[in-house]
Order: C-alpha cells, then sequence, then structure tokens
C-alpha cells in the first residue's frame, strides 16, 4: 500500500534518545581523528563523513507519524513504514522483551510505543506526548471508546 496523497490529520514529531546524540558523536570524532592523521588522503575523512551523515542525518530531520483517516505513517530516516488501521490490533508502551520483537524499528528512544499490526508488520515508534498519541491511536483503531484528545494543531 503506497499513499503519500492528502495532508496527514495529526503529525506526532519524533523523540531522538541523547544514544544517538553520543553515537553520532562518535563519528564525528572518528571523522576529525582520522583527518588529523598524517599522511591520511583526505578522501576517506570526507567518505566517512559523508556516509555518516547520508545514514544519520535523516533520522533527526524525517522522524515522525503521521495519522490519516484510515491508516497511519512511520516516517524514519529514508524509510516510510504505512499501517492500515484496521490491521492494528493493540496499541501500547513498550514493555521490552521478546514478544516486541518488529520488523519496524522506528525509535531512537527507549520510551517507545508498540504497535502491533502482524498483516502489516509490527511497529515500535518513540513520539513526543506518547501518551496522547496512543490515547488517540487507539481511538482511531476503535480500541477505546475513549473521546478524541486535544492535540494542538499542526505547525509546519
Amino acid at each position: 500500500m503506497r499513499i503519500y496523497k492528502g495532508n496527514a490529520d495529526l503529525v506526532f514529531r519524533g523523540i531522538i534518545a541523547p544514544w544517538y546524540g553520543v553515537l553520532a558523536s562518535i563519528i564525528a570524532a572518528a571523522v576529525a581523528i582520522l583527518a588529523l592523521q598524517p599522511g591520511m588522503p583526505a578522501g576517506i575523512p570526507a567518505a566517512l563523513l559523508v556516509v555518516g551523515a547520508f545514514f544519520m542525518w535523516p533520522v533527526v530531520v524525517r522522524n515522525r507519524v503521521e495519522l490519516y483517516k484510515d491508516r497511519l505513517e512511520i516516517v524514519f530516516g529514508w524509510g516510510r513504514t504505512i499501517i492500515a488501521y484496521d490491521h492494528v490490533t493493540d496499541v501500547h508502551r513498550t514493555r521490552g522483551g521478546f514478544g516486541e520483537a518488529t520488523g519496524h524499528l522506528c525509535a531512537t528512544s527507549l520510551d517507545g510505543v508498540f504497535i502491533e499490526a502482524p498483516q502489516d508488520g509490527d511497529a515500535v515508534v518513540s513520539v513526543l506526548n506518547n501518551d496522547i498519541f496512543i490515547a488517540e491511536l487507539r481511538r482511531r483503531v476503535g480500541l477505546d471508546d475513549a473521546t478524541p484528545v486535544d492535540v494542538p494543531p499542526r505547525q509546519m
């Protein structure tokens, strides 16, 4: 299912955990150390910097969950995961363990939300306001009879 038309009803920004920042810093430090080595061709540190930026930077700028009328789309780095609401069987905070192994790990934080969707593949996401996200997604999926959550308007 590839559907990119229309604007999302709600957008939840993703969380970048401190460990991700540490990992990015280690890569940047490794590139700087390589660049200071005498006799090192300039292309090697530059290539490492480009490769590191290619894989790490998109997660910072492309990390969100978009809720549409009939589906949710997880945008994480270079990937986009689409899960129909009809396929979601449960939504809860991650508890860890083998029961929550997923094909779509779209989280850089341990404080995440587990979305169980056996047909599309389970997913783990980390967003700002996890509690509001869980309540709204459970309402849209039909797991709760909750009232709509008051969410601030989408900001660009």
